[in-house]
């Protein structure tokens, strides 16, 4: 059975030119199947910090992202995997373990968890699979907790999927690294020399079978959450792109002027609007009336870029305006 549950953190539902992307958040209990076939990546050498190069075989859309090659980062903790390997760029991330993952047999010297890849299925539906089999912890002093992983990414649907296998964990408290349980996120577009957020993050918390996901906008900084324990083998969290349209400015004949604006911003519309917004270039609200006169005051606002909303009964419009 499919499980849906949102908790939003601050999201601006409107639609900017520049749109936020959304995606929409399932969670449900399959059998986990290990990769079979695939194509090994470490290739029996013991890792730590893993750095790797997967090819998708198609091309993958994330936010204003298009790629056909991801990395797994080795200046992370082993599971965050980005389609730009550089530290200090603005990246999308795939997230699906932020504890300090590391090879089982690390110690010994005699790999034991094996990272590898395959992508299936026919030209236009292709999945991308990466799997990390039996991955220990960097912070567990015992060297027997361990899990499995994988990701799933969809050719044509852009669907992000994590699915988690068997898995042992009798050290939470080093495994997790003081968490309650593992940190889970996916970013959409992330600022790794700032720690900002430039789109919506997505951050799964509380309970493992039936998470809540927190919706960070553009602007904010991460903030990792845990889950309350571990996740159940067969356990997938699937990220369901929703598409976003800008409205249609023609029908609803807005316009909004002059534009820069220094002092007053005039608006003139041929329908009755109920209220009108301002936001800021990261979604804020920054003013709002009903029943204006066609003109704003606009001189008390900061120099920059606005996006001025017109709400009527029927539709929502949007146009960005410059004050200067």
């Amino acid at each position: 059975m499919k499980k849906i549950k949102l908790l939003i953190a601050f999201v601006f539902y409107t639609l900017f030119i520049n749109a936020q992307s959304v995606y929409n958040f399932e969670a449900e209990n399959i059998p986990y199947q290990n990769l079979t076939g695939s194509t090994s990546l470490n290739n029996g050498v013991v890792w730590d910090d893993p750095e790797y190069t997967i090819p998708l075989g198609f091309s993958f859309n994330i936010a204003t992202y298009t790629f056909d090659t991801i990395y797994i980062l080795g200046w992370s903790t082993g599971g965050l995997v980005s389609s730009n390997p550089v530290d200090g760029d603005i990246i999308p991330i795939f997230n699906p373990i932020a504890q300090d993952i590391i090879d089982l047999g690390f110690d010994s010297g005699i790999s034991e968890s094996n990272i590898s890849y395959k992508t299936e299925g026919a030209a236009g539906s292709r999945i991308l699979k990466l799997e990390w089999n039996n991955v220990g912890f960097f912070g567990d002093s015992t060297s027997d907790d361990f899990m499995n992983l994988q990701l799933w990414l969809y050719e044509g649907s852009n669907t992000i999927e994590y699915h988690y296998g068997a898995s042992s964990i009798n050290n939470p408290l080093e495994s997790f690294e003081d968490e309650t349980g593992p940190l889970i996120s996916m970013g959409t577009s992330y600022n790794s020399s700032t720690d900002i957020l430039e789109d919506n993050g997505y951050f799964l918390s509380e309970d493992p079978i039936d998470p809540t996901i927190i919706i960070l906008p553009a602007g904010n900084q991460v903030m990792l959450s845990a889950l309350d324990g571990m996740m159940p083998s067969g356990s997938v969290y699937r990220f369901l792109q929703q598409p976003l349209s800008v409205p249609n400015f023609d029908d609803v004949q807005f316009l909004a002027y002059p534009n820069p604006a220094t002092h007053t911003l005039n608006f003139k519309t041929t329908e009755e609007q109920n209220q009108v917004s301002i936001f800021n270039s990261v979604g804020q609200l920054i003013k709002q009336v009903t029943n204006v006169a066609g003109s704003l005051d606009v001189s008390e606002l900061q120099n920059g870029v606005y996006f001025l909303q017109l709400e009527t009964s029927e539709r929502i419009a949007i146009q960005k305006f410059i004050k200067q």
